[in-house]
């Protein structure tokens, strides 16, 4: 790498999504991208939507097992709670910051909108049929955010079960457009009754994402800005309309900088997408 090339990569940065960006579908990091993510010229941040425990599960466990060492930030819980994430011959993650949604919106605030998600959930129409069953946790506070997943979410590692159930699921919502009805039918309901800072987003195949307006995705942007890096490229799987990835294109479209904005987001389809697109963006 010549001289020139080592002063732009030392200002540019890549920022990625991990579930189906990544990863699989949560499941475990692939050796061929631990590797790539070993030899990218530029450093990498990661903003996931998931919490520190299932982004450890999936990604940062598997990357330190396959040999990657060295140290990035992982923002999760949709970009509000920031790691440290060292992996040389030990691992170890330290909170730097986190966001606290019931503190910002007010206990009372708080308590409405969980109480506007658990009678979503129990209205007829958005019943789920057999062979679905609902395993683990519905509504997950995660304290910088709200998850909502109709299936369930397991507090323990996913198995056999899990994985199928995840993908009657699938079948389902893409079929009957389920997940799509349940996310009109919040935003509705946040916005008549007056919780307008309240945005709601799909996240990964199976949930929501429930944020404050400006602690999302962009959130992370903004502090990867903020260190002086001079040109973002932004990697997700959703950045379709209603995913978790397009506060990204937000922060894009309403950019008042006295220069062009600094961050390109990409929309990738899996994993493998992601490796072609690093090479096409020479970062490999």
């Amino acid at each position: 790498m010549d001289a020139q090339k080592k002063t732009v990569d030392a200002r540019s940065a890549v920022v990625f999504d991990v579930d189906n960006t990544l990863t699989p579908p949560r499941r475990p990091l692939e050796p061929e991208m631990a590797a790539a993510l070993q030899h990218l010229s530029v450093p990498f941040f990661v903003c996931a939507g998931s919490d520190l425990r299932l982004i450890a599960e999936q990604f940062i466990e598997p990357l330190h097992r396959f040999g990657y060492r060295g140290s990035f930030e992982a923002f999760v819980c949709n970009g509000t709670a920031r790691y440290h994430c060292k992996l040389f011959e030990k691992l170890s993650t330290e909170l730097v910051e986190r966001f606290e949604m019931c503190s910002h919106m007010g206990e009372a605030r708080f308590q409405h909108l969980m109480q506007i998600i658990e009678h979503a959930l129990k209205l007829p129409e958005f019943q789920l049929p057999s062979p679905m069953r609902i395993i683990g946790d519905k509504i997950v506070d995660r304290i910088s955010m709200i998850n909502v997943i109709p299936i369930g979410r397991p507090r323990e590692p996913l198995g056999n079960e899990t994985y199928a159930n995840r993908a009657f699921f699938k079948e389902y919502d893409e079929r009957t457009g389920f997940r799509r009805r349940f996310l009109k039918h919040l935003r509705q309901e946040c916005s008549r009754l007056s919780l307008e800072e309240i945005q709601i987003f799909l996240g990964g195949e199976t949930s929501f994402d429930v944020v404050v307006q400006g602690y999302d995705k962009s959130y992370a942007v903004r502090s990867v800005l903020g260190r002086g890096f001079e040109r973002l490229w932004y990697l997700g799987d959703a950045l379709f309309e209603g995913g978790n990835d397009t506060a990204i294109l937000t922060f894009i479209d309403t950019w008042q900088g006295t220069h062009p904005c600094p961050v390109k987001a990409i929309q990738v389809n899996n994993w493998q997408d992601t490796l072609k697109t690093l090479h096409t963006l020479k970062l490999l």
